[in-house]
């Protein structure tokens, strides 16, 4: 019988959420149709999209550079060109953390390389996960969501009316089940402390209609 294949969640899309090699170049240099509508005001984006990396470094003095990792393995630059050269984000940024890049273009800089700018600070995130746990947790909660009978997240026991078995959700990331407090502890030293984390920050790009523009998305 052939394996089932692994749910593939959200942020496993390669359009809306496409890696360094997959981002359109900057509108001034070419406009790609698969991004942008081109119209008589000019041009604005067809869909909405992000970029994910996970970061290895960080760099500069006069403003902040990070040097992130995106879903290929690939490690490129982002330049934060904010109005505070990214000041306000430098406590936030940790080696294996994620940093999300909405509209993310690649940018031709003034020493030959191409990598990523930043300029509205609205348009960056650093998410306190690894790329790896941010991506199992978007292809969780297809799982998740499905409404399959729940089981408890520590011993496995499922929910039963009939014996007035019920399970209780994680007060935060309200998917996680547990059958008591016990186990509900136990989960949370064995790891859901950090898919708990994650859980949290996919359902915000869930939350959004990726396919269709309308206006702005912003952090």
């Amino acid at each position: 019988m052939p394996e089932s294949k692994k749910p593939q969640g959200l942020l496993r899309n390669s359009f809306n959420f496409p890696a360094f090699s997959g981002l359109p170049s900057e509108p001034e240099d070419e406009i790609d149709l698969k991004y942008y509508n081109l119209n008589l005001c000019g041009f604005e984006p067809s869909q909405h999209w992000c970029f994910l990396g996970e970061i290895v470094d960080s760099i500069g003095l006069v403003r902040v550079l990070l040097r992130v990792k995106d879903k290929d393995g690939r490690v490129v630059t982002v330049g934060l060109y904010t109005d505070d050269r990214g000041k306000v984000l430098a406590p936030q940024i940790k080696k294996g953390h994620t940093v999300a890049i909405l509209y993310g273009e690649q940018h031709g800089f003034l020493d030959m390389t191409v990598n990523i700018r930043v300029e509205d600070a609205s348009n960056i995130k650093i998410i306190p996960c690894s790329l790896e746990q941010l991506l199992k947790a978007s292809d969780d909660l297809v799982v998740l969501r499905k409404g399959q009978p729940r089981h408890c997240g520590s011993c496995g026991n499922g929910e039963n009316a009939s014996y007035n078995t019920h399970l209780r959700l994680c007060s935060r990331c309200r998917y996680a089940s547990y059958c008591g407090e016990d186990c509900q502890k136990k989960a949370w030293m064995d790891g859901h402390k950090a898919d708990c984390k994650a859980l949290v920050e996919v359902q915000w790009f869930t939350a959004k209609n990726w396919e269709t523009f309308h206006d702005w998305f912003s952090f």
